[in-house]
């Protein structure tokens, strides 16, 4: 089992995002900020207290920090609240974490459940996370991957091809072929 700020303060340092953690009425909080995005993760026992306590605690959250996130400007509306607790939700829990999601009330929000490593945890704060590059392939030899894939063709146009003729002599050896 991790400890969800601290992995979540890792996991958001790491794509360039500041971090803090912060005292509020409800506990500590992390607080988070990027060039596009900006917000708070609390983390609960488990998703019952998490479905009791998360209005009033992203209520609070607000008022106590209410000058930062006017402060904040065109960011302001992409303030995230993030809800999660490392135990299992049942399936009604599952729904209701649902439907805070779905309350765009003062911020957007993630309410997640069952978060029991840095990869779930990853996956729960995707949508805060920078959009993720291509995997860099290696090299390829060009002339033998075209080769391969013009089964098709003639030998001689393919050959005529590679070499840098003319596009006139390419046209000439491909109708001469039957």
């Amino acid at each position: 089992m991790i400890d969800l700020l601290e992995e979540s303060q890792r996991l958001l340092n790491e794509v360039g995002s500041a971090t803090a953690l912060v005292k509020t009425s409800q506990g500590t909080a992390l607080a988070f900020e990027d060039a596009t995005v900006l917000g708070f993760i609390l983390t609960y026992n488990d998703p019952a207290q998490l479905l009791a306590r998360w209005s009033a605690d992203a209520t609070a959250l607000i008022s106590e920090n209410q000058i930062g996130l006017r402060r904040a400007q065109y960011k302001a509306w992409n303030t995230y609240t993030v809800f999660i607790s490392s135990a299992v939700a049942t399936y009604g829990e599952m729904v209701a974490l649902s439907n805070v999601e779905e309350n765009l009330t003062g911020t957007r929000k993630i309410a997640r459940a069952g978060i029991r490593d840095g990869a779930e945890l990853r996956a729960a704060l995707l949508p805060l996370l920078p959009i993720q590059n291509a995997p860099r392939l290696e090299a390829i030899d060009m002339m033998a991957e075209i080769k391969l894939r013009t089964t098709e063709l003639p030998a001689r146009a393919i050959q005529a091809f590679l070499s840098g003729a003319q596009e006139s002599s390419v046209v000439q050896v491909l109708e001469e072929e039957p």
